[in-house]
């Protein structure tokens, strides 16, 4: 909801900073000249106030984790919602004053950043997820607590939509101050819910940890938990295997950057809507959670088969969607091949599930935390990297859909890197000996012999 009325809230401040315009719809709909002008000052601004929130956000979390192995999980989860309460407050006050410069974005994204921003809440609820779940059982929680960001963001987009599609921009409490205060309300909720209705949960070795003081809060080491859970050395090679994982994560989170911040601009200037794209994000959001709730578990069942396959297809699915994606802007039928995408795009979310559970699977118990802490900092990261340089890309070029078959490639890459940690996987079997002794007894010994590539269990 928020990240769809954002880019349409920087879209109208740009097009109300030119001077040419009578009324919104000068941009929006009869002069080309002011809606390519107005898109590029849009991309512009969304340019600075992204990289800005992902580079506050890409510091914070990176105590997130050791905070949440350290404090348990639910402190660190109510740091999100709060700092949204606030940032959706700064942003119904930017609204109401709707002629404001939109470099005034940076405030809320300083305060969404610091407060760990929207990914926040999602690494201490896996890690908490973690905490309760089985192994055998920890890739469908972790891919139901997924979907629920896509459940959450069809419901959500529709919402904004709903607000958006006819907005009076003169009158003072416009629809843009109406659905930000909307935010707020549902995040102090969210906070309200934390409080009384999650449970506080320490693991034992949370439990033997000394009290943190406040000054030791914000100590460096923090940041050095987080670093030593990734490059310290490990038995079985598992320290190369994490490091391709995220290697393939940051390739997957690049190609999400691509469908979040340039598929508004990129329909934008086909001559969609907000309501247009409302729609066809949100449906895209429908049947990608869909996907996730109801395909993502029988794939593990009927029949059973290893994260990699799974990782594999939403890689696969993302790579096609994204190409086709790019590639609509030179047809003549770019809406047709724009909503064909919602189909291609079905599986496009598995992979990222896949591959949080294959590290949760890896790493010691109380290094959960810090795992999943370092795959938000990932991806703020590229999200910081790659706001700034695809966006660039996207205007640099007269061809936009370049970003899109870029993105395409780097979900290429991390399918092959799927493939070689699947061929190079080690799995154990479990031998049975049975010794008789000279004084006529049995004894029964039990084994762990680890095996490459062809044993499954």
């Amino acid at each position: 909801m928020e990240t769809n009325a954002l880019q349409e809230l920087t879209f109208v401040k740009s097009c109300l900073m030119l001077d040419n315009p009578i009324n919104i719809s000068d941009c929006s709909y009869e002069l080309k000249e002011n809606k390519t002008i107005a898109i590029d000052e849009s991309a512009k601004w969304s340019k600075y106030s992204n990289t800005f929130l992902f580079f506050c956000t890409f510091l914070a979390t990176f105590y997130v984790g050791s905070w949440s192995d350290r404090l348990g999980r639910k402190f660190p989860m109510l740091i999100p919602p709060i700092g949204t309460v606030i940032a959706s407050s700064i942003n119904a006050v930017l609204s109401y004053f709707i002629r404001t410069h939109p470099a005034y974005f940076l405030v809320s994204s300083f305060m969404s950043g610091i407060t760990f921003g929207s990914v926040g809440i999602i690494a201490t609820t896996y890690g908490y997820i973690s905490d309760f779940t089985h192994e055998q059982s920890r890739t469908k929680r972790i891919a139901i607590l997924e979907s629920m960001i896509f459940i959450g963001g069809t419901i959500g987009i529709y919402i904004a939509g709903a607000f958006l599609g006819h907005v009076d921009y003169e009158r003072k409490l416009n629809n843009f101050v109406l659905l930000f205060i909307f935010e707020a309300l549902l995040s102090a909720i969210v906070v309200v819910y934390i409080i009384f209705r999650i449970p506080s949960y320490s693991t034992d070795s949370q439990s033997s940890q000394s009290p943190l003081s406040f000054s030791s809060l914000f100590s460096l080491k923090h940041v050095g938990y987080s670093l030593k859970t990734i490059f310290r050395s490990r038995e079985d090679g598992k320290r190369k295997k994490i490091l391709f994982s995220l290697v393939a994560l940051c390739l997957i989170y690049l190609g999400t950057v691509v469908q979040l911040f340039l598929s508004f601009l990129y329909v934008k200037e086909m001559g969609w809507t907000f309501t247009d794209y409302s729609n066809f994000h949100s449906m895209q959001f429908a049947v990608e959670g869909f996907a996730l709730v109801c395909i993502f578990p029988l794939l593990q069942r009927f029949p059973r088969i290893p994260d990699h396959f799974i990782g594999m297809l939403g890689l696969f699915s993302k790579c096609i969607g994204l190409a086709v994606f790019g590639l609509s802007v030179l047809s003549s039928q770019h809406d047709y091949m724009i909503y064909s995408c919602i189909a291609l795009y079905m599986f496009s979310e598995f992979p990222v599930p896949a591959i949080r559970s294959m590290l949760s699977k890896t790493v010691s118990p109380d290094e959960k935390g810090k795992i999943f802490a370092f795959t938000t900092i990932l991806q703020n990261m590229c999200y910081l990297i790659g706001t700034f340089a695809l966006m660039t890309i996207f205007h640099k070029f007269t061809y936009h859909g370049l970003c899109f078959e870029i993105a395409a490639v780097l979900q290429a890459i991390a399918f092959l890197i799927m493939i070689y940690l699947y061929y190079t996987r080690r799995r154990y079997i479990t031998a049975y000996e049975t010794i008789e002794h000279e004084d006529g007894s049995i004894t029964e010994v039990c084994s762990v012999v680890s095996s490459e590539g062809s044993v499954n269990y």
